[in-house]
């Protein structure tokens, strides 16, 4: 029996260390945050009516309330662009919106990391707190505004 328990003991801690996705240290957020990610989830603390049918959701991404040209946007973060400062920006993927090619730049910023590496930075936006940070995962959060009703915007993001 005693044999038993150590064996279901060694295995138990054996899988939970061979977790890939380990959070990152707050000292490598920089170098971590660097390369493109696409959308998982877009969420909301209160319910909004973006697309004005009428129906409100918290759930961005799983809903109508965001077109599908947004949903497959591509963001990315490098360290050096050719103004030698870390640029920022949205891309469009294969379904472009409106007028837009694809892979045409939807957004364009320059970013740092502040606050004890917790919040990215823009020169143009809104800040990003960083809920949760791994090597294949980003989750910020966002103070956002529509329509005069002020809300948290949820956006995470699976490394590409």
């Amino acid at each position: 029996m005693k044999n038993y328990f150590t064996t279901v003991v060694l295995i138990f801690f054996i899988l939970s260390s061979c977790n890939n996705d380990d959070g990152v240290a707050v000292s490598d957020r920089n170098k971590a945050l660097l390369g493109q990610w696409e959308y998982t989830a877009i969420t909301t603390d209160r319910a909004v009516d973006l697309n004005g049918d009428n129906v409100s959701n918290i759930d961005l991404f799983g809903t109508q309330e965001l077109p599908q040209c947004v949903k497959d946007n591509i963001t990315t973060y490098t360290e050096n662009g050719p103004s030698n400062k870390p640029e920022y920006n949205v891309t469009e993927n294969n379904l472009a919106c409106d007028d837009n090619n694809p892979f045409s730049f939807v957004e364009e910023d320059f970013w740092s990391l502040t606050n004890n590496n917790s919040v990215i930075s823009f020169e143009n936006r809104e800040p990003f707190r960083i809920v949760e940070l791994t090597n294949t995962k980003l989750i910020v959060e966002s103070d956002d505004t529509f329509e005069s009703m002020e809300y948290v915007l949820t956006i995470s993001f699976k490394r590409k």
